[in-house]
């Protein structure tokens, strides 16, 4: 019997298919049965309609398996559900409405529901069914069949039709119990998938929370920061667990430089891209003893071109934005490069926009230009800001909008005279109101520098 249902059957298949070739096998392996048994009744009473029925529903019962077997799944559908039709309609015809052969129509409706994947054969088909089913009813109510039925005949169609329903009762208890087998099976399968997946997404979150250690790690520490800088923040929102956005320092003998960079994607990617970004950064700096920031950013940019585009890999154009500030505090002044993002300064009430070079530290229009030297003299009590763009492009407000730099500007100016550590939260605290219950759409990094 197991042999029989899983004809046609493939692992190859999805289980959502394999499951409607049961289905039609068992449909087929039913009608065999019955009509092994109903073909030689009709013999013994001559009666030539139901033969000539019986003996092309067999026919179309084995080629049903023959479909399954030459992967012809959706033939063997039609052809099933279709015969079974016109046999119990024509049956219905022939020998009315004593036959029970009608209510059959009704179980082939549920079996096509179960088997056809097209809506709009599924909908004809059961549209077809169901008015036929409801104009016999009507049709041939009080009315014999188009056979006229002898004494002997009479006899047998009672017995026949009371084994109609019998046939009808078991059908509907084999599908119940083959459905339940099948659930079961299905719900199984489900559990062990759901088993492996979140073994699966453990292993990934781990190895994530892991990846997430190791550049946090990499980061300008809090304890760096507090050494070279006065009063300062760091509000740092990673989309996912790891970040494409950074921020980085190191002490030099003309100064503190650090950075605030956006690498180019998010989450894992941009994690991958920040640690490269680093890396080249800390050569840059530590190793070939740059310190200009313009001259570090040009530096980075040939070795980040140089390890994305090798040769025979595809062209990358990665990178990342960033701010490269080198503050000189004892003689108070500013040196600095920026590659597609700019920052402020509020110096008396006053916001100053420092302005950015349009190109990527990587592989943009033209990677010949040099980045552009800045220096700016200072005053007591200036406060820098730098960011990358996740904050001013988060959607949210009353109409789903971008927060937008304006915005970012306005806050910025009302906040700048307060203590550091509040401003922090301030910026916090707008942000979550302002995102409400969307989805952070990107890293967010800002750096606030009171001198």
């Amino acid at each position: 019997m197991k042999k029989i249902l899983n004809i046609g059957v493939s692992i190859s298949n999805l289980e959502s298919l394999n499951r409607k070739i049961r289905v039609s096998n068992l449909i087929s392996f039913i009608t065999i049965i019955v009509l092994v048994g109903y073909i030689p009744s009709a013999i013994v009473f001559k009666m030539t309609g139901i033969i000539v029925l019986n003996t092309i529903f067999l026919t179309s019962s084995l080629l049903g398996f023959y479909l399954h077997s030459k992967q012809k799944y959706n033939a063997a559908f039609y052809i099933t559900c279709g015969y079974a039709l016109i046999y119990f309609i024509f049956g219905t015809l022939l020998y009315g409405l004593a036959s029970n052969l009608q209510f059959f129509m009704l179980i082939i409706c549920l079996i096509a529901i179960a088997l056809f994947e097209s809506i709009i054969a599924l909908r004809i088909f059961v549209a077809i069914s169901v008015f036929s089913f409801f104009a016999m009813i009507i049709g041939l109510k009080d009315k014999p069949g188009l056979i006229e039925l002898t004494e002997e005949m009479k006899n047998a169609e009672d017995i026949i039709s009371i084994v109609n329903l019998f046939i009808l009762f078991v059908t509907t208890i084999l599908f119940f119990i083959f459905f339940r087998r099948e659930n079961l099976i299905f719900q199984k399968a489900i559990l062990k998938q759901k088993d492996i997946i979140e073994e699966k997404q453990k292993e990934i979150l781990d190895s994530i929370n892991y990846a997430k250690r190791i550049q946090f790690s990499l980061l300008a520490s809090e304890n760096l920061l507090n050494q070279n800088l006065q009063e300062h923040f760091v509000l740092f929102k990673p989309k996912d667990v790891v970040s494409g956005d950074f921020y980085w320092g190191t002490p030099t003998n003309e100064g503190f430089v650090y950075i605030t960079s956006d690498s180019t994607g998010h989450g894992v990617p941009g994690a991958f891209m920040s640690l490269l970004n680093i890396s080249k950064l800390s050569q840059a700096i530590n190793e070939n003893k740059i310190t200009r920031p313009d001259l570090i950013l040009n530096n980075i940019r040939t070795e980040i071109i140089k390890a994305l585009n090798s040769e025979g890999s595809e062209e990358s154009k990665d990178g990342m934005d960033a701010v490269l500030c080198k503050l000189d505090l004892k003689n108070m002044k500013l040196q600095y490069a920026a590659a597609n993002n700019s920052f402020y300064i509020i110096r008396k009430n006053e916001l100053l926009i420092c302005n950015a070079d349009k190109m990527p530290v990587g592989k943009g229009h033209d990677d010949s230009i040099p980045f552009t030297f800045n220096e700016i003299a200072l005053e007591k009590g200036d406060v820098i800001y730098t960011f990358t763009d996740g904050y001013a492009d988060q959607f949210g407000g009353p109409k789903g909008k971008k927060f937008k730099y304006k915005q970012l500007e306005d806050v910025i100016m009302s906040i700048s005279g307060l203590p550091m550590k509040d401003q922090s939260v301030l910026l916090h605290q707008k942000f979550e109101a302002w995102k409400g219950q969307l989805d952070q759409v990107d890293d967010v990094l800002i750096i606030g520098v009171r001198v």
